[in-house]
């Protein structure tokens, strides 16, 4: 084996395994599989059971709704303030 040949196996080995390093602290980061849920059940009390699928919602008597846009949720939770009144212009005596 040629100095050559040791040099680029270093080389190659090193790089390895900087990227397995960089990447072990971020088995907790990846997203989970699959998409995330985006309805919700509504029973027919009036209350919310996010925890059951559309199969168990309908089997209870309730309702699968879809879940609001974020964008809209925040509309709707802050409606928009009235607008300022305008001073007077009244002339000073």
């Amino acid at each position: 084996m040629t100095s050559k040949n040791l040099l680029r196996i270093a080389l190659v080995s090193a790089v390895l395994a900087s990227g397995t390093l960089a990447f072990a602290g971020t088995k907790d980061a990846a997203p989970a599989k699959g998409t995330r849920q985006n309805h919700h059940c509504k029973l027919a009390d009036g209350s919310m059971d996010m925890s059951k699928t559309k199969k168990a919602c309908l089997a209870d008597k309730g309702t699968w709704l879809k879940d609001a846009k974020p964008a809209d949720a925040a509309s709707a939770a802050a409606p928009m303030p009235a607008p300022a009144p305008a001073a007077s212009a009244a002339p000073k005596k």
